[in-house]
């Protein structure tokens, strides 16, 4: 079994839900991962700010799994924050997800395209 980790992070505005994301995610872990962002958050008015530049591995699975979240929060609520070198960031180019979300190299740069 593959393991993964969710770090919430500080963001000064309630509104906001940051989570840095560590390991891999796949088949085997995509519903505790789900379970538990749904646990942390975000509310019906909260945006959530993915941080995946720890993410080592992901499959098709998880790659569903953030396509189901980004259409149910919109790209006004949801984004991701990646690196061009990080290990997953020519997948979700490949799959088209960072054009179906607002995305940054850092929290704050994805919060400013969510607002654009």
């Amino acid at each position: 079994m593959s393991a993964f980790e969710l770090e919430p992070r500080e963001t000064g505005d309630d509104l906001v839900l940051h989570v840095e994301v560590a390991g891999e995610l796949d088949l085997t872990n995509v519903p505790e991962f789900e379970e538990r962002l749904d646990g942390l958050g975000p509310g019906s008015e909260s945006a959530l700010v993915l941080d995946l530049n720890r993410v080592v591995f992901i499959d098709s699975a998880a790659l569903h799994a953030l396509f189901r979240i980004s259409r149910r929060l919109g790209r006004r609520r949801f984004g991701i924050v990646v690196a061009p070198t990080a290990p997953i960031a020519r997948t979700l180019g490949i799959v088209g997800l960072l054009q179906a979300v607002a995305t940054g190299e850092s929290a704050e740069a994805v919060l400013v395209a969510m607002r654009s």
